[in-house]
């Protein structure tokens, strides 16, 4: 059963490795979307530089990918390779091997991970994290917020599972360490709008 824990993670990992920032701006503009804006191979940066269609699919393709690391996990070794997978996938969009560990945030990984974990209460955060980000017009207050509010839904409907936690909280880390520059940049009133 080791073995397949540490196969859940090395697939997640070389999922979340796929960054559909960079193919997208590839493909369409012909560009590394890290060379543009922030910088970030993420949802906002591709928003930003690229327009709504494209940020979309980057999006859309983030969120696939942590929700396809997180249900093979799943195939292979049941809950516990939920978060093995999903953590793991969110690993390789922040630190992707492919490119030279320069990847994206990690939100849209994380959505989809959350997605397979909490499946009802994640689209119910989502949707409030909509609501905040077309309030602000700030991308990172809803995405930190959002991922916040996972682990809260975890502590609460998911009091008895432990490993629920445990990957919610990962995540946050995660979440959280990469979205370090804008937290400062917020509390300092600088942070970019959409």
């Amino acid at each position: 059963m080791v073995m397949m824990y540490i196969l859940s993670g090395v697939i997640g990992y070389v999922i979340g490795c796929i960054s559909f920032g960079y193919l997208t701006g590839k493909i369409f503009k012909g560009k590394d979307i890290r060379d543009v804006g922030s910088g970030n191979a993420g949802t906002a940066n591709a928003i930003r530089n690229y327009g709504w269609a494209i940020g979309l699919i980057t999006f859309a393709g983030d969120v696939a990918k942590g929700a396809l690391a997180a249900g093979i996990g799943f195939w292979l070794c049941g809950e516990i390779g939920v978060y093995i997978g999903g953590v793991a996938a969110v690993l390789g969009h922040i630190w992707p091997v492919f490119l030279k560990f320069r990847g994206g945030k990690g939100v849209a990984t994380s959505f989809g991970v959350f997605l397979v974990m909490m499946p009802l209460h994640a689209l119910i955060v989502f949707a409030i994290c909509v609501v905040i980000i077309a309030i602000t017009r700030t991308m990172s207050v809803g995405s930190l917020i959002g991922t916040a509010l996972m682990v809260a839904v975890s502590l609460i409907f998911y009091w008895p599972f432990i490993g629920n936690h445990i990957a919610s909280v990962m995540l946050l880390i995660l979440v959280y360490y990469s979205h370090r520059h804008n937290i400062k940049r917020l509390a300092e009133g600088k942070e970019n709008q959409l």
